[in-house]
């Protein structure tokens, strides 16, 4: 599935992170991830969609799920109120995020904050591309 990308758009509203959820955990399970890897992603994308409405202005959460050499690149965007990080690197949040995906990074640009996961299909480390 490398190259391929899923998008979904949902309002940014609690009741519709199960749609992220679903998309993230049918790509991975598509991609071969393993049962356990599926959950992580999914909590971990639930984990990263609800800190993204704690801050949101916008109306809608993006999630762009891509296949990688070595697994999936998730992005979840939204704007957010403010030039305030949407998570804190010291808080709980950012724990649980580190201990369910493999890398984790938060883009800002101009009050729009981009939260990307990576998880990496087992046996394959991060410089494997293809």
């Amino acid at each position: 599935m490398k190259g391929e990308t899923v998008t979904v758009r949902v309002p940014a509203k609690a009741g519709h992170l199960a749609l992220l959820r679903t998309a993230v955990g049918g790509f991975a399970a598509r991609d071969h991830f393993t049962i356990d890897q599926v959950d992580d992603l999914r909590m971990a994308v639930e984990e990263a969609a609800v800190q993204l409405l704690r801050h949101a202005r916008s109306e809608r959460i993006d999630l762009d799920v891509s296949g990688t050499g070595s697994g999936i690149e998730v992005r979840l965007h939204a704007d957010v109120q403010g030039e305030d990080p949407v998570i804190d690197e010291t808080s709980f949040s950012w724990s649980i995020l580190r201990a369910l995906a493999d890398e984790l990074w938060i883009e800002m640009q101009q009050r729009h904050a981009t939260i990307v996961l990576m998880k990496h299909r087992l046996g394959q480390p991060a410089e494997d591309a293809g």
